[in-house]
């Protein structure tokens, strides 16, 4: 069974196609689009299409107030179907699930910490480096000296060492600053957060 969604106003795939177990995505010349319909049997003029077969999919994602469709699939991969009208993105979603008795359905509200791992890392990351580049830059006000030893890419520790010479003072000031700012990031990642459905292998 074909199944056919044509997106005229998507910049993204003005066209999702299902057919035979696969699920295609792009966005075809406006004349090959305006050929597509319920009778089409050959789309052999389509040209350039992406191709996710439902073997290769791992989990797909519908998230509630999102335009698109998440699907992770094959090893490390993943593709979104772009679609803004929310109607059509959960008729789209059900008709997956409907065809994949096999993938298992989930609906929740993601936890904070799963949501929004990568901006409390980088919080994390920031502070860590703060406090140990603050703590260097007291020592080195105090007379200490420090000198990195060894060849090459000093990495992490010439990183901190470099700020630690900008002084207590500027690394204060610029902890603060980068922390508003990670701080609203994870706020606005936050309020995105929603309940989100799940087919999962």
């Amino acid at each position: 069974m074909n199944k056919i969604w044509k997106l005229n106003e998507s910049k993204s795939n003005k066209l999702i196609l299902i057919r035979e177990k696969v699920i295609y995505k792009g966005n075809p010349k406006i004349d090959d689009l305006n050929r597509v319909n319920s009778e089409t049997t050959d789309f052999s003029f389509l040209k350039d299409l992406f191709s996710i077969p439902y073997s290769y999919i791992k989990q797909i994602e519908n998230q509630k107030g999102k335009n698109y469709i998440k699907i992770f699939f094959g090893k490390d991969s993943q593709e979104k179907l772009y679609i803004d009208n929310e109607n059509i993105k959960n008729e789209v979603f059900e008709f997956i699930k409907s065809e994949n008795k096999n993938l298992k359905y989930s609906s929740e509200i993601p936890s904070i910490k799963n949501y929004a791992k990568g901006q409390l890392f980088a919080l994390l990351t920031l502070t860590g480096i703060f406090i140990w580049s603050l703590y260097l830059a007291i020592q080195i006000e105090s007379g200490v000296e420090y000198e990195l030893v060894g060849h090459g890419n000093p990495g992490i520790t010439g990183v901190v060492l470099i700020i630690s010479n900008l002084g207590s003072l500027k690394i204060i000031v610029g902890y603060i600053i980068l922390l508003v700012l990670a701080i609203l990031a994870l706020k606005n990642k936050l309020k995105s957060r929603s309940e989100t459905e799940f087919l999962k292998r």
